[in-house]
């Protein structure tokens, strides 16, 4: 289903991407990610695990030195990335508040993020997001080339990141337009999963 090689030919990020890495079921993507920041691994390094058509992971390991409290506004930008990956389509994709995303009311992804604090700032920060496969291609109603919705969401992290950098919490404060949490419904792969 996954393919490094042809998930590197859609990458146009500088930064994330150079290490990818690539685990299969019964593997989450986030946590491998943080045990791999915990020894030193390199900013922009992605982790990606599918779980036999049923959950698709990426993570993306970020440097942001954010304030442990302004991790919450930085993470927003995985979901407007897996929101963005996920509507270059026809389908009606929206962001719902603070972790998922959902199509035609019904979430088909969840943004997962791990940190590390050192003082009162973060030592790395990793944005994951894990897709219900089932639930998305149901709404899709037809295949999915799965490399390039992972390349468009690391394209989309890489794209908010950059913002981020370079005009701090503003950069997407603009773009938040999130629905509250009620109205969604969870996947049901997707439940009792949390984003820490």
């Amino acid at each position: 289903m996954i393919s490094i090689p042809l998930i590197r030919r859609e990458l146009k990020s500088d930064l994330l991407g150079r290490h990818i890495y690539l685990f299969g079921p019964g593997s989450v993507a986030a946590e491998i990610l943080r045990r791999l920041a915990e020894t030193g691994a390199q900013e922009g390094t992605v982790v990606l695990s599918e779980d036999e058509g049923r959950r698709l992971s990426a993570a993306a390991l970020f440097h942001p030195h954010v304030a442990i409290g302004a991790v919450s506004v930085f993470s927003t930008i995985a979901t407007l990335a897996l929101a963005e990956a996920i509507g270059e389509g026809e389908l009606r994709v929206t962001p719902v508040w603070p972790d998922q995303v959902a199509v035609e009311d019904e979430t088909v992804g969840r943004i997962v993020v791990e940190t590390a604090p050192i003082g009162d700032r973060t030592s790395y920060v990793v944005l994951g997001a894990d897709i219900d496969v089932r639930a998305l291609q149901a709404k899709l109603r037809g295949s999915i080339d799965w490399n390039v919705v992972i390349a468009a969401f690391l394209n989309a992290l890489d794209k908010w990141a950059t913002a981020y950098a370079a005009r701090g919490p503003a950069a997407v404060r603009g773009a938040i337009r999130f629905l509250p949490r009620g109205p969604v419904a969870p996947a049901r792969a997707l439940e009792g999963q949390n984003a820490n």
